[in-house]
């Protein structure tokens, strides 16, 4: 648990996805967003005028550098193209406590730039509600990379977690 007035940081929190299987960690995330877009409705009435809520429009995204053997890139591409919905899990590191929800994928990319990282970036739009629950077991990162450098502790130098 974080203490009072900790501030979090963007690696507190990771995304998890559930295609029907099993909770899926994709490798090194290195970005994450949820963002809610609110339709303004104008309100008029012989008392007073105002703005009242539309619809709310609630979207998580979130991006990383590809790694070899990710499973998350080959099935999310899979869900896609099978139009499925998916379920994305927005996980506290600090608390375990973790967001729920069923998302229809809006936007997915993959960019192999020259001379850098290859990296993927999902959008999704939330279809329904968001669940609050507390996780007990967060799937494993990324492995270790291996460096080929032995500094005596058993660990190859790597030590990079997705």
């Amino acid at each position: 648990m974080a203490d009072a007035g900790y501030k979090f940081k963007g690696e507190d929190t990771i995304f998890l996805v559930d295609l029907g299987d099993d909770l899926i960690r994709p490798f090194d995330q290195t970005d994450g967003e949820t963002s809610f877009d609110i339709d303004e409705l104008e309100v008029s009435t012989k008392d007073r005028t105002g703005t009242d809520y539309g619809d709310i429009t609630e979207v998580r995204s979130f991006e990383g550098e590809l790694v070899y053997d990710d499973p998350f890139i080959p099935a999310i591409k899979d869900a896609i193209r099978k139009k499925r919905f998916v379920e994305i899990v927005e996980v506290n590191l600090v608390t375990h406590e973790a967001e729920r929800g069923i998302h229809m994928i809006s936007d997915f990319n993959l960019s192999y730039p020259n001379g850098d990282f290859a990296t993927y970036s999902l959008e999704a739009r939330l279809f329904g509600e968001v669940k609050t629950e507390e996780l007990t077991e967060i799937p494993e990162g990324a492995p270790e990379l291996d460096l080929g450098v032995d500094d005596g502790s058993g660990s190859n130098g790597g030590g990079v977690e997705g």
